[in-house]
């Protein structure tokens, strides 16, 4: 894990909110992350996850993982306005570049 600095995330658990679905997760003082994430039918899935880390400030906190199935998932999470800029990257058959599709979702986020 690349880890620089450790804010008032770390150690903490959180609820985020995006339009399709919602993740609990957990973010150890070691920097794995445990998620679960509900979509908007209902459908579970879940892990656990090495994170790269970096504090930007007392409020705003960079993540970056990548999942066992090749999802990226980079976030920009600001505690003190409770929001989250996330950036997906996942595999896309059809997609001429690289079979690789992205996208930037925005939620809501707060400690639990």
């Amino acid at each position: 894990m690349t880890m620089h600095y450790t804010g008032a995330l770390l150690g903490r658990e959180a609820v985020i909110n995006f339009p399709e679905s919602i993740a609990q997760v957990r973010y150890s003082v070691r920097g794995d992350l445990q998620w679960r994430v509900t979509d908007k039918n209902g459908n579970v899935t879940q892990g656990s996850e090495r994170l790269s880390y970096l504090q930007l400030s007392d409020t705003l906190h960079f993540l970056n993982w990548t999942e066992k199935t090749g999802f990226t998932v980079s976030q920009i999470i600001d505690t003190e306005n409770g929001t989250v800029k996330a950036f997906w990257s996942y595999a896309d058959a059809l997609c001429a570049r690289g079979h690789r599709a992205s996208m930037f979702v925005d939620g809501t986020f707060r400690f639990v």
